[in-house]
């Protein structure tokens, strides 16, 4: 985060948010604002001193939801009401998991169609359009490999992520088509 400290929001019985940094009440929207800015924010029963930052940040997202700026696929949050006693956070780490595991297939199959390449084509050929592939090759690797990345860093964008997945099995698609048009 950008800041050294945590914000600390004290929730009173009212229902108020009171941001003890600066001494002034604050809403959900100011609480989202502060989370977008790069702040963590610690929320705070202000009687019993138990944690409400999970409770307060779902409401949040509820109620960006309900306002349409935000919203989770359907398919998401039936997994994670299915899901039950599990945590949102264990259905992301599948979830993520099971996204990077398709990425790894979709990147060994991409392996595979090169290698049929390679024992097709003649030494002559060969050259020329194996270091043409190769470099698509390298390039689609450092692309799959940055999405792999970015993907764990931001749990937020599984569902990127399994368009990525769905793009992947296109390109090797198109793969295998121009390997069996080469060899006809």
């Amino acid at each position: 985060m950008t800041h050294e400290k945590k914000v600390l929001i004290k929730r009173y019985q009212n229902r108020k948010l009171y941001d003890t940094r600066n001494s002034t009440y604050v809403t959900l929207d100011d609480i989202a604002k502060m989370i977008r800015a790069g702040e963590d924010v610690y929320i705070q029963d202000n009687s019993k001193h138990d944690d409400l930052t999970a409770v307060t940040l779902t409401q949040i997202i509820f109620e960006e939801g309900k306002k349409n700026k935000f919203t989770l696929p359907l398919t998401t949050l039936k997994k994670i009401i299915q899901d039950g006693g599990g945590s949102i956070r264990d259905f992301f780490e599948k979830t993520i998991d099971t996204g990077v595991d398709q990425l790894t297939k979709a990147k060994e199959g991409a392996e595979q169609v090169i290698d049929k390449v390679k024992e097709v084509l003649t030494p002559d050929a060969e050259g020329n359009i194996l270091q043409e592939v190769l470099l698509k090759t390298q390039d689609f690797s450092k692309k799959i490999d940055e999405k792999i990345k970015s993907t764990v860093e931001s749990v937020t964008h599984v569902t990127a992520l399994q368009n990525e997945v769905k793009n992947l099995r296109k390109k090797i698609a198109i793969l295998e088509k121009k390997l069996t048009d080469y060899e006809k």
